[in-house]
């Protein structure tokens, strides 16, 4: 009860907050969904600023996808949010428009809902793809979906660093008129990552104007990784080799107080593959073909294939955030050749 009793309470503070959503905003479209919808290239195409109300995902496995543009440096927010007091259970899944996967996320929004939030790093179309936990009834959502231009912040203090969404990761900055927190007296300015998994960290910042450090923070201001000063024109290169899995600090400063100026930062990471899921067994369940396989650590995603012959080209069948899967578009008496494969948050 008490756990019901928190999400409604986080539920009704979202609501709050997405009220003049909507409440007629002009600059604020309300558009429904239109089926089918269940593929990339069936997605409904919608605009940033859009809310898609009162969406629905009443049959398993039923997956919905949204088509829109973003600009290069464009942060895309998206969110579920109830629809008519539904607790709907639902992860949400970003694609670039060669279907390559950029983020998944289950339940960072109100409740159970989803919310992802992703800078784009190109101007294109993406795919937002939205599923549901079978488990829990309710079924329908409404997606508010918002691409608020990257500006400039304030992120000279570790207790306000500007987040690294995912990587790779590439910004560009300036020390000058920011505080000295920590490391030598020259000015800071603060990112946060997410390191997924045990890695190689690679983190290279360039600048001509001034003669630049660079350090890895386990804790703000605190817990000292590693650093360098040199590389880069005068910047530094650092490579942090297998650096466990975690949330990090990148700081970058002058080597000296009077050491301040304009600078690029890449970060990069080579992260282990991705773990295949164990055997898959077939069975059936209601005249439907089962997938099975079992627990694997890593994988927060799953991509089914099918091929009407053993050898043969496989095609897209569907995606699940679980551990299982059912093909409701054929039966057991339908020859089908399946295989799954897995994708990390990485």
């Amino acid at each position: 009860m008490a756990e019901y009793r928190l999400q409604w309470v986080r539920m009704t503070k979202w609501l709050l907050i997405l009220a003049p959503i909507f409440m007629g905003g002009l600059t604020h479209a309300l558009v429904t969904e239109d089926e089918p919808n269940n593929t990339s290239q069936t997605a409904n195409l919608i605009a940033c600023g859009d809310t898609v109300y009162c969406a629905d995902l009443a049959t398993t496995g039923d997956l919905d996808h949204f088509r829109f543009h973003a600009w290069m440096q464009d942060s895309i927010i998206a969110t579920t949010v109830p629809c008519d007091g539904s607790v709907t259970n639902t992860v949400l899944a970003l694609c670039d428009d060669r279907d390559s996967l950029l983020t998944v996320n289950q339940n960072d929004g109100p409740g159970l809902f989803s919310e992802i939030r992703y800078v784009a790093p190109r101007s294109a179309d993406y795919v937002l793809r939205v599923l549901r936990h079978p488990a829990y009834p309710d079924c329908t959502y409404s997606l508010i979906l918002r691409c608020p231009i990257h500006l400039p912040e304030s992120y000279d203090y570790c207790t306000t660093p500007r987040v690294i969404p995912s990587l790779p990761y590439y910004d560009e900055g300036c020390t000058a008129g920011m505080t000295s927190q920590c490391g030598t007296g020259a000015p800071d300015v603060f990112y946060r990552f997410h390191h997924p998994a045990t890695g190689n960290l690679y983190v290279t910042v360039c600048s001509d104007f001034f003669d630049a450090r660079v350090q890895i923070l386990g804790q703000c201001c605190n817990e000292f990784m590693d650093d360098a000063d040199t590389g880069c024109n005068l910047g530094a290169e650092l490579t942090v080799w297998f650096l466990p899995a975690g949330d990090y600090y990148i700081l970058v400063e002058g080597t000296s107080a009077n050491q301040v100026g304009y600078f690029s930062l890449d970060v990069s990471a080579q992260l282990p593959g991705c773990p295949a899921p164990g055997p898959v067994v077939l069975g059936s369940v209601g005249g439907y073909p089962l997938l099975d396989w079992p627990e694997v650590t890593g994988p927060s995603y799953f991509v089914v294939w099918y091929s009407p012959t053993a050898n043969g080209i496989y095609d897209h069948l569907g995606t699940t955030p679980f551990t299982y899967f059912v093909d409701s578009s054929g039966t057991a008496a339908h020859t089908r050749f399946y295989k799954v494969t897995s994708v990390c948050p990485w």
